[in-house]
């Protein structure tokens, strides 16, 4: 089982190092190191094959490309011996499959034509948008034409104590009536386990993020007061409303990063869809949109839900702590 999935692990990063070139390129690249104990170690030798060798650098390459979550699986020594295993594996078979002319399969040849149009799609695409560039000026002009996409909504910090029954809320706010320390019930009778430790603190959040029950009744308080029992799908709430922000535009410098993004994306868009019709028209392209819809994919059923959609609401109780971070700005598009 362990080999199988080294396998697999081994074909996903060769598949996802080609697609993240484009990504890299626009990377810093890595420093050199400059001491001759660095260039022997690069330079050791894991494997050979005849004239073909692999070096510790070429793997050392090749690891730093791979996403972080797979990071600590292959810093597993075992692991790494299977990885090393695997590149050896994959160089004798190949070498054999092409001794017994599996090279001149059609089958085969489709799908290394597949691959190499895949690699030389990217390659073209890193040098297609190369010397692209978005001015200060023109980051500005955009900025001061479009300043409603740069704004915060109106946000909310709360606190919460939820409970299960009608009962429970008004044993809840009978304690707080009396002076009881919020942080202290909460912890004590709230079933939202991920910020009951926490005061049941919700971080700040605007609308469209919590349940409606919830939020229009929170969007309603000032801050410093209690509400409730607000009841919900999910049990009874016992709110505290924290801080109130309005909302507000940000200014040039808080969203010149974003806009600078939006800007280069519109760009590479243009770019491309001069390529798309100068390429298409020298090689003769002619696309079926009308064929697209008859198109199956899976058993041919709709997913349900329709694009658009507003998700089916997550229960307080069971969401992670992200689910509601300090509002970030526009993300890039």
């Amino acid at each position: 089982m362990r080999k199988t999935t080294i396998v697999w692990m081994t074909l996903w990063m060769l598949a996802a190092l080609t697609a993240a070139a484009w990504a890299q390129s626009e990377q810093p690249a890595a420093p050199k190191a400059d001491t001759a104990a660095a260039a022997d170690h690069a330079k050791a030798i894991l494997a050979q094959m005849g004239d073909r060798i692999v070096t510790v650098g070429q793997l050392e390459a090749e690891f730093s490309r791979i996403p972080p979550q797979f990071v600590s699986h292959f810093n597993d020594p075992q692991r790494k011996k299977d990885y090393v295993q695997s590149i050896v594996d994959r160089m004798v078979f190949a070498e054999e499959a092409k001794a017994q002319g599996m090279m001149d399969r059609e089958d085969v040849k489709e799908k290394i034509n597949s691959y190499a149009e895949r690699i030389l799609y990217t390659e073209f695409l890193k040098t297609a948008t190369e010397g692209l560039e978005v001015t200060n000026a023109e980051a500005i002009a955009f900025y001061e034409a479009n300043k409603n996409e740069f704004v915060t909504p109106e946000r909310i910090r709360a606190r919460h104590i939820l409970v299960k029954s009608e009962e429970e809320a008004a044993v809840v706010k009978a304690e707080l009536d009396k002076g009881a320390d919020w942080g202290e019930l909460a912890k004590k009778y709230s079933v939202d386990k991920s910020n009951a430790e926490r005061g049941g603190d919700l971080g700040f959040f605007s609308r469209g993020r919590m349940v409606k029950e919830f939020e229009d009744a929170a969007f309603t308080m000032n801050p410093g007061e209690v509400k409730g029992p607000v009841k919900t799908q999910f049990g009874f709430h016992i709110i505290k409303l924290e801080e109130k922000q309005a909302a507000q535009t940000q200014d040039f410098a808080q969203a010149e990063k974003a806009v600078t993004s939006k800007l280069m994306t519109q760009k590479r868009e243009a770019r491309l869809k001069e390529l798309r019709d100068t390429l298409g028209a020298k090689y003769g392209v002619t696309v079926n949109w009308d064929k697209v819809n008859d198109i199956k994919v899976g058993s041919g059923a709709a997913a349900p839900g329709r694009p658009g959609a507003r998700p089916t609401p997550v229960p307080i109780g069971q969401r992670p702590r992200t689910v509601v971070p300090a509002e970030q700005p526009p993300a890039k598009k």
